[in-house]
């Protein structure tokens, strides 16, 4: 009775754990993550291409009832609000917070975002008080809806995008409504999961956010406005606009690396020419980073226009591998990085490969090979550490050249051998490692457990540990007795049950074969065990877990990730 109770509370616990996991968040709770950014970075947009701007209002029209659109003619319609000289850079709108505002629905799917663009919003205002500056929304005023707004009882600015179960939002940590000119750029960074939005007010880094977001298309909106909620007539702006401008990458501004081209050999104290070349594919202007791999650096220099060839010099002042690094930057953000590989003075040799055995018994001599290449293809030696507190030193043979040395140690454990190549102008290389063990034991035999009687083409579920005496991590052989063999499976630690599957799609006896390999190489020996398919002939000897496996295939999964403990129910019935 007790064991039914518990099966049911285990049930049950996993059904509110699905159900708690499938909650969608909403846009009321968590909105996003502040990053902490330094207060002095300034906007980089001289680096952005022109050619990408999707809507540019330079309010220059001074009269008249329309709003001309400068790039592709998204023109709005002015309702109430009245023109004046004293913008910005001139002419600008007056917004009275009453009942004016700029229409530009007919243009809706054009100026509205995708989640996946990367856009910028500029724009200048004046005010004392505030109002929703831009709104864009569906055609039931939600899901989705986007505004910018000016807070008019703290003067903060608020960039959101949000839907009925999802959302982003950005407040500035200024105040702006002091009457004064200034103005805003917002940097929306889409991305398929977590989007940024970052705001720079009169050229100087304010705040920014990183917060998923659901899906949201541009065709999902269908109203946009100017100086009011597009769809409520809510919330008016009070106050002056100028020059608002929309810069849209649609599916993201992407980032590429430069290419690098310059000798890859060469002497020190000797200035040699590099060339880099970033072709950024929206034609942006770049800023270029090169890392000399030898403690200097250029910074961030620029900028370059996209496919401009820049010339670098520089020298290194001591023999070695360097290997120089590269990345770009536009306004969007840095690229992955380039690379260059460059061989100044003589080199020293590789690091050696060692071979040889992994395990061994004391006193017995084991036999290890080192190889080693030099760049100037000079004669090489080679020093080896036994870690017994013996080491070694061979005479110089030619580069790429193999050695073989055998060592025998009286003391079982752990060793690690070092090896390490010296040329002729006694340049050292670096060294490198060998694992081994003296006195190693091998896994037991593993145990296998599932099916004994099956059917063609039906997938049967396995069960397969071992257990090492040193407690080494282990990898798996198995044969399926059908030709098909499967190595080096893992590696599990030891004693710990691992599942495997397989299908047999011919009738017959197959004996199931298995090993276990240590970490030190030390093989078990084989295990056997043999399923018949199909099942010819019913005999009596029962086995209530092969019996199980045998008429519910994937009930092995079950017992062992909802019923816990299994492995050691199997562990400790394999030790009786």
């Amino acid at each position: 009775m007790k064991e039914g109770i518990s099966t049911k509370i285990l049930l049950y616990g996993i059904v509110f754990l699905f159900i708690g996991a499938s909650v969608i968040p909403n846009i009321s709770g968590d909105i996003g993550i502040i990053n902490n950014q330094s207060k002095d970075k300034k906007v980089d947009n001289f680096l952005l291409n022109r050619d990408y701007v999707n809507v540019y209002w330079k309010f220059n029209d001074c009269s008249g009832s329309t709003l001309t659109d400068s790039a592709h003619n998204y023109d709005g319609i002015i309702e109430g609000a009245t023109w004046t000289t004293s913008g910005y850079t001139g002419c600008a709108l007056i917004f009275d917070g009453q009942d004016d505002y700029v229409n530009l629905n007919t243009h809706t799917h054009e100026i509205a975002q995708n989640k996946t663009d990367d856009c910028i919003y500029s724009f200048y205002f004046k005010s004392t008080s505030g109002g929703i500056i831009f709104s864009t929304t569906s055609g039931v005023g939600y899901n989705p809806a986007m505004q910018i707004e000016l807070i008019p009882n703290n003067g903060t600015l608020l960039f959101k995008i949000w839907t009925l179960v999802c959302g982003i939002a950005l407040y500035s940590t200024g105040s702006y409504n002091n009457g004064q000119w200034h103005h805003a750029e917002f940097y929306f960074n889409g991305i398929t999961a977590n989007p940024t939005l970052t705001l720079y007010v009169d050229g100087t880094f304010d705040n920014t956010i990183t917060h998923w977001l659901c899906e949201v298309a541009n065709d999902d909106f269908s109203k946009t406005r100017l100086g009011m909620h597009a769809y409520y007539s809510s919330d008016y702006y009070e106050g002056v606009l100028d020059e608002f401008k929309i810069t849209k990458y649609e599916g993201g501004n992407k980032q590429v690396p430069p290419t690098i081209d310059g000798p890859t050999s060469g002497n020190p104290n000797v200035n040699y020419e590099y060339t880099f070349v970033t072709n950024d594919p929206e034609n942006d202007d770049i800023l270029l980073y090169v890392d000399w791999d030898d403690g200097s650096n250029t910074g961030w220099i620029g900028p370059y226009s996209s496919g401009e060839l820049v010339t670098l010099n520089h020298k290194w002042v001591t023999d070695g591998f360097y290997i120089i690094k590269a990345r770009s930057q536009d306004s969007w953000g840095k690229s992955h990085t380039a690379t260059h590989e460059v061989r100044i003075g003589n080199q020293a040799p590789d690091k050696p490969t060692i071979s040889g055995p992994k395990h061994g018994n004391s006193q017995q001599q084991l036999t290890y090979t080192f190889l080693s290449r030099d760049y100037e293809d000079e004669d090489i030696k080679y020093f080896i550490d036994w870690d017994d507190g013996q080491t070694e030193e061979t005479e110089y043979v030619e580069s790429n050249t193999s050695v073989e040395l055998s060592h025998s140690w009286t003391t079982n454990g752990d060793y690690n051998i070092t090896a390490r190549a010296i040329d002729s102008n006694n340049k050292i290389g670096d060294r490198s490692g060998f694992q081994m063990r003296i006195g190693d034991q091998p896994p037991s035999p593993p145990n296998i457990y599932g099916a004994v009687h099956g059917y063609p083409d039906v997938e049967y579920d396995y069960g397969i540990f071992s257990i090492d005496p040193e407690n080494d991590n282990l990898t798996y052989d198995v044969d399926w007795g059908d030709g098909n063999i499967e190595t080096d499976i893992g590696p599990f630690p030891s004693g710990v049950i691992f599942p495997i599957s397989h299908t047999w799609t011919e009738m017959g006896t197959y004996s199931i074969k298995s090993r276990a390999k240590d970490e030190y190489d030390y093989y078990s020996s084989w295990s056997e065990h043999k399923i018949y398919v199909p099942r010819t002939k019913a005999t009596f000897n029962f086995n209530l877990l092969d019996f199980l496996v045998e008429r519910f295939p994937r009930v092995f999964f079950i017992f062992r990730y909802l019923l816990g403990g299994f492995d050691t129910i199997l562990l400790e019935d394999s030790c009786r």
